[in-house]
């Protein structure tokens, strides 16, 4: 029998252990192609508004989403080549070339692969159209895709691509495993499961400080305007990554010795098995569980990230479009045409309103008085306006500071502004409605008597804002004020906000959204793999237990229990970890992020949890409880 027969017959038998590695590795393939289809859909470069934005969206999460699969495939094939080291041992013991053993389970990796790759197209292509519609129903392409029928594509050029990629990654994998294979010692494989377990040595140094560590991670996240935030991010991310390997490697052996020593506890029910197979097992995994509370860190933050940009287009489209019709202008000639075309129009006027403000080029702002500021906050009937309102209680050469409709993030790193020889200090910083997009510039609102001193320094102009009934119906009606009103007067109305925004931001959503679902497959993969290897080393364990009087049910507590604090322990961190930078997110953006929030944590403890319980039933198969 050759090699390649021996990987075949081999990739047969152990093809229920490598089930969900498949099932990550197909659902990641099918994902791939689709994201590259879609820079290849005629129906979508036909779309000039939104085609740009599906080209570069499509290109970054591939890009994401390769660096990803790299570290996935890579720690898999690892695991299955750790989890395998006595059978190789066997091979080698047998006198089998360690080259041809090294073939045969390179090639079962291969194998592998080759599976993913043909039915991770055929799945991709399959549901290709679902996908692309759901782009464009998620996405809020109404504008591009209105009188667009999604058709059934088939993209060559993506399936050569998806290829292409996988073949140089499982091809390069291939290779280092068939030179690990080759490297290692007869003696190691066949003592590989035999090394006794012991109890980590307790540092109490590393435990305490890991907690000072992401205390400190956390203050400096929370204050990054006094560091700056890109100084902030940096040392943010590194204390927490140093913070949390110590306090799983430290400070979690601390709690365990706690309970072990504490007898009371260990001997209620099924403890003292799965509170003591902890404390002996934690020396070897506190990487690993390190390692995964990061990317629950990282999954959930980002997921969180993407519903954001979702939840601000749906719950702030006000800040940006407060008005229906908005122009600049101080002509009653240019007024009275606008009045009269929205009064042939099919609409009826709800607000009709109109401001003062001072423009700025040197520091590209606009200005306006106290008064200005509180009566357009009124008008608009913004929520918490008086809450509002009671930040601007501002002193001589003081002023508060309106970001810039269309910002979605926005970090002031001064706390002072210039207006003409006039110095200004920020006392408050905020996003609300005033002008929106129709005059895209920062607003800095001073006192009454202050602004009419700037007067005789700059410019004075004459904002106009309307607001209309059918908002979103007023494609016509813009078309015929672009004819009364000159280019200078920068009209903008609803329609024109739906043309040019929030397109981009919903492809970002989707595409994340899927990115997110990538994620934690290979993360709850991980932790699968890792606590699926343990079974394999405590079948012998449990089958004492069970001739020592054990019974099934309490074996199977004890086993939940255990299995339970792996994966519970990286998501409580995780969790915390990933509010505190959502927590910051908010401040930036300057809107409350909470229901995006709960809905990241809420879709990942689902998928995770699921991922639970196949471990959980994998592993008290293999110890063999009924």
């Amino acid at each position: 029998m050759n090699s390649f027969k021996i990987a075949i017959i081999n990739f047969k038998r152990n093809i229920r252990t490598y089930g969900l590695y498949l099932a990550a590795m197909i659902f990641s393939v099918a994902t791939y192609y689709n994201f590259v289809s879609m820079r290849y859909n005629p129906q979508f470069l036909e779309a000039k508004e939104v085609s740009a934005y599906i080209e570069s969206s499509s290109m970054a999460a591939s890009m994401l989403m390769i660096i990803f699969l790299i570290f996935f495939i890579v720690y898999s094939s690892n695991f299955f080549l750790n989890q395998r080291k006595r059978e190789i041992g066997v091979y080698a013991f047998m006198g089998i070339d360690n080259y041809k053993i090294a073939f045969i389970f390179a090639s079962e990796g291969l194998l592998l692969g080759i599976m993913s790759v043909i039915f991770g197209l055929g799945a991709g292509i399959l549901f290709s159209k679902l996908f692309m519609m759901m782009l464009a129903k998620v996405a809020l392409l109404k504008v591009a895709l209105l009188n667009i029928r999604i058709n059934f594509f088939i993209s060559k050029k993506a399936i050569i691509e998806t290829i292409i990629l996988y073949s140089i990654i499982l091809g390069v994998t291939f290779l280092k495993r068939y030179l690990d294979i080759i490297k290692t010692n007869l003696i190691d494989l066949m003592n590989s499961l035999k090394k006794e377990e012991e109890c980590p040595k307790i540092n109490y140094f590393k435990g305490i400080v890991s907690i000072v560590i992401i205390g400190v991670a956390y203050y400096i996240a929370i204050n990054y305007e006094k560091f700056g935030f890109g100084t902030a991010l940096m040392v943010t991310v590194l204390l927490i990554i140093w913070g949390t390997y110590w306090l799983f490697g430290s400070f979690f052996s601390m709690v365990i010795r706690y309970y072990i020593n504490k007898k009371g506890f260990l001997y209620k029910g099924t403890n003292i098995i799965s509170i003591s197979n902890i404390g002996f097992r934690i020396k070897n995994n506190y990487r690993t569980l390190a390692a995964v509370a990061v990317l629950i860190t990282t999954c959930i933050t980002s997921f969180g990230t993407v519903s954001s940009l979702k939840y601000y287009v749906d719950e702030n489209h006000r800040i940006e479009v407060p008005y229906t019709v908005t122009y600049i202008s101080s002509n009653e000639e240019e007024i009275k045409k606008v009045d009269k075309v929205i009064e042939n129009s099919s609409h009826n006027v709800e607000l009709k309103n109109n401001a003062n403000f001072l423009y700025v080029p040197d520091s590209e702002v606009v200005v306006v008085n106290l008064s200005t500021f509180k009566d357009i906050l009124k008008d608009l009937k913004i929520e918490n306006r008086e809450k509002v309102i009671s930040k601007f209680k501002l002193s001589k050469n003081e002023a508060g500071y309106i970001e810039r409709p269309g910002v979605m993030m926005s970090i002031l790193e001064k706390n002072d502004i210039h207006i003409g020889n006039q110095k200004y200090n920020i006392r408050v910083n905020t996003k609300v409605p005033i002008f929106g997009k129709g005059v895209p510039f920062p607003c800095i609102v001073v006192k009454d008597d202050e602004y009419e001193v700037l007067k005789s320094h700059f410019s004075e102009k004459q904002f106009n804002g309307i607001i209309l009934d059918k908002p979103e119906d007023t494609k016509d009606l813009t078309f015929e004020l672009a004819e009364v009103l000159p280019a200078e007067s920068g009209l903008y109305t609803y329609f024109i906000a739906g043309a040019r925004f929030y397109d981009f931001t919903g492809i970002v959503y989707f595409l994340g959204a899927f990115l997110f679902l990538v994620f934690v497959f290979a993360t709850g993969s991980i932790i699968y793999f890792k606590t699926l290897s343990q079974s394999f080393e405590d079948k012998g364990k449990y089958g004492i237990l069970k001739k020592l009087g054990t019974t099934d049910l309490e074996i199977y507590q004890s086993l939940s229990k255990q299995i339970g604090i792996f994966f519970i322990l990286p998501l409580i961190v995780g969790i915390i970890h990933s509010m505190v930078a959502i927590l910051v997110l908010s401040d930036i953006m300057k809107c409350s992020l909470n229901k995006p929030t709960i809905i990241s944590i809420g879709t990942f403890v689902l998928i995770y949890g699921i991922f639970y319980v196949f471990t959980r039933r994998k592993f008290i198969d293999t110890v063999g409880v009924a």
